[in-house]
């Protein structure tokens, strides 16, 4: 990297506390540029929407992480695990396929309708584990368990799990400096997953895919299962907690949807369109020396998609308000999400829950610190404050708790 000026931290304090200010100044170094990803390692980072656009379908790039060259020389930084994680996002060409192909056959057998009972179940048990104090967090205990609640069933995994994949997923993606850990209790879970699904099938995700005319080997097998946990779990609790946070905080976007304007979904696209919860993302690696808008891409070094930046780029298509779905945070290109509708029926239910359930939620500190890291975005707590359990049993009999 060459530059006059220090490049933007993704990471630290002042990046948790003001993103917007790192995403201005990449900004104004142009549609892409450097920035410093963790301690002494640095990447190019796209806040362009068009140029975004035009990198997710360049076929001049790779998403294979074997073309970094902290890879080839064996230092990965311990922090920076979830850029490595093996699965399809990493994939290329017809092993690419085949594997899409699996996963995408097997999540259209999935019954949306049924996901969203277990939501509406699980959200419940949750809530009453804090309703009687008045109080809660509702991302670390309320956003985070119940995606993984929701995750561990629909792939079949053995009770008590929820628990142990949430922080697995919590420490890997937040760029934790034990994040290869979590990456090693993750696939631990996945393979026992896979080993238990193998022996005795049943009708879930995991026997679904095993059962596939593909034929995965146990080692594709949890690699699938890998993409759709760290790529699903993680965005749709942030989806979760940065919309519940976002109708406390801001009367606006509260009014809209309270006085009718809007509907809960339209809020949520919303969510994504301008408060995206995958940060920075869709890591790309140049096949060959390559000029993208003015800078050179090395050979060897990450260049990151940041979709929080590109939501809020002035040069993006579409009104940027709550109906305009121009916005990345799905992807695009042949990487693009491939559980759209699953992840949007969990963030659904859940947020429609806890506003139901908890009646008088109230926030009473609106500006929070979002999680640490380059790579997720989202308040790193949702402290809130309600009527007990109690009270609200004597004013509201026919309360859902």
């Amino acid at each position: 990297m060459s530059t006059h000026h220090p490049a933007p931290r993704l990471y630290g304090d002042d990046f948790r506390e003001r993103p917007q200010d790192a995403y201005a100044r990449l900004r104004a170094a142009g549609p892409v540029a450097w920035a410093e990803i963790t301690e002494g390692v640095y990447a190019l980072v796209v806040t362009s929407w068009t140029a975004a656009r035009a990198l997710l379908a360049d076929p001049d790039f790779t998403r294979d992480p074997g073309h970094w060259s902290a890879v080839a020389e064996n230092r990965i930084p311990a922090e920076l695990a979830f850029m490595v994680v093996p699965g399809v996002q990493h994939a290329e060409g017809r092993v690419h396929e085949r594997l899409r192909r699996a996963l995408e056959e097997c999540l259209a057998g999935i019954d949306v309708h049924e996901i969203r009972a277990r939501v509406h179940r699980d959200s419940r048990m949750l809530i009453h584990r804090f309703a009687a104090r008045g109080h809660a967090d509702l991302m670390r205990e309320y956003a985070e368990p119940i995606v993984a609640l929701a995750f561990t069933e629909l792939l079949g995994c053995p009770p008590g799990t929820a628990d142990p994949l949430s922080s697995a997923v919590h420490t890997l993606t937040s760029a934790a400096p034990d994040a290869t850990l979590g990456w090693t209790d993750l696939a631990g879970i996945l393979r026992d997953t896979v080993a238990a699904k193998r022996r005795a099938p049943g009708t879930d995700l995991t026997s679904f895919l095993l059962a596939h005319p593909a034929a995965l080997s146990d080692q594709e097998a949890v690699g699938l299962l890998a993409s759709l946990i760290v790529l699903g779990v993680a965005p749709t609790a942030a989806w979760i907690g940065s919309t519940l946070h976002a109708l406390l905080t801001e009367p606006a976007y509260a009014s809209r949807l309270v006085g009718g304007a809007v509907t809960l979904r339209t809020a949520m696209n919303e969510t994504l369109s301008l408060r995206c919860p995958v940060a920075n993302s869709s890591v790309h690696y140049a096949r060959r020396p390559k000029t993208v808008y003015g800078v050179q891409v090395p050979l060897g070094v990450p260049v990151l998609v940041s979709h929080a930046a590109t939501g809020l780029d002035p040069g993006r298509p579409g009104r940027g308000d709550a109906l305009d779905r121009s916005h990345l945070a799905w992807s695009a290109g042949m990487h693009r999400c491939p559980a759209p509708g699953l992840a949007t029926s969990i963030a659904e239910a859940a947020i429609e829950n806890a506003v139901d359930a908890l009646w008088d939620l109230s926030a009473p500190v609106s500006t929070v610190a979002a999680k640490p890291g380059p790579f997720m975005h989202c308040p790193a707590h949702v402290g809130v404050l309600f009527s007990p359990l109690q009270e609200r049993e004597r004013n509201t009999p026919g309360e859902l708790l």
